[in-house]
């Protein structure tokens, strides 16, 4: 099935996939996870593929992230499947055989920016902005998310953007090794263009060895073919409110204490699904 929200344009030897909500940012609802997915599965089975190039429509923003106005309608088990969906999605980009470039300009949020590092190659426009805004939505990361941040710009700046929320600068995150080059705004189409002609100027087998080998040497906590099981941490008090002051643009009014202070496994918020 075809959703105008995901457009798909295959190319000799290549195929780009843009995220195409540009009213909201590129956010990406629940439907369009497990579609991705999907298109993903289907561009790596085609022989005739042999690079894919993921961007976000216009210039504002690769992508602000996931659908927050759904979180909103959703249930609690709904926003668990959800993330489930979520994290199977972006552990295919790292699976399928295929490398995946990510075209980034403007703003990369939350999920989106998992979904980016998820990406075997990252060329950034100068003017990107890079952040992992949970703790002022009151989201709770989970180990496949952490670990992908971990493994790439190691544990200290991890907490940092975590506990921060704050963005990085375009600079500031290449510096960090989220970025693999970056480009002036100008730019960028034609450096992407350049890029897959070089890919496709190699050996696929190579190259598919390559990305095979690099990710077998990666950490633990990127999950097998098979989508096991992992935690989806979801409090639902700090969750409702964290979203609800978001899409009603106030200061969010949180709780101010830890599950751990109720007891860590026995809490009235805590929960894994």
């Amino acid at each position: 099935m075809s959703d105008p929200r995901l457009l798909v344009e295959r190319r000799e030897g290549s195929a780009w996939i843009t995220l195409n909500r540009p009213e909201v940012h590129n956010a990406i609802d629940w439907s369009m996870w497990r579609r991705l997915r999907e298109i993903l599965l289907e561009l790596d089975a085609d022989p005739s593929v042999r690079v894919v190039v993921l961007q976000g429509a216009g210039d504002r923003a690769f992508s602000a992230g996931s659908d927050l106005a759904e979180f909103a309608r959703l249930s609690t088990d709904e926003v668990r499947a959800c993330f489930r969906d979520m994290e199977l999605t972006i552990a295919t980009v790292e699976r399928i055989s295929v490398p995946v470039v990510a075209s980034v300009q403007g703003y990369v949020l939350g999920s989106a920016l998992e979904l980016m590092l998820a990406c075997d190659v990252q060329i950034a426009s100068r003017r990107a902005r890079f952040g992992m805004p949970i703790a002022r939505l009151g989201i709770m990361l989970e180990p496949p998310f952490a670990g992908r941040l971990v493994r790439v710009i190691g544990p200290a700046r991890t907490r940092d953007l975590l506990f921060s929320g704050r963005q990085l600068s375009a600079a500031e995150a290449a510096r960090a090794g989220m970025v693999a080059r970056l480009v002036a705004p100008s730019a960028l189409k034609a450096t992407v263009d350049e890029y897959v002609a070089t890919v496709l100027a190699g050996s696929p087998r190579s190259i598919e060895a390559a990305k095979r080998s690099v990710r077998t040497v990666q950490d633990r906590w990127l999950p097998g073919p098979d989508g096991a099981e992992e935690p989806y941490y979801i409090d639902e008090a700090d969750f409702r409110e964290g979203v609800s002051a978001f899409l009603a643009k106030r200061k969010p009014q949180f709780e101010g204490r830890r599950n751990g202070a109720e007891g860590h496994h026995g809490g009235a918020g805590s929960g894994t699904r």
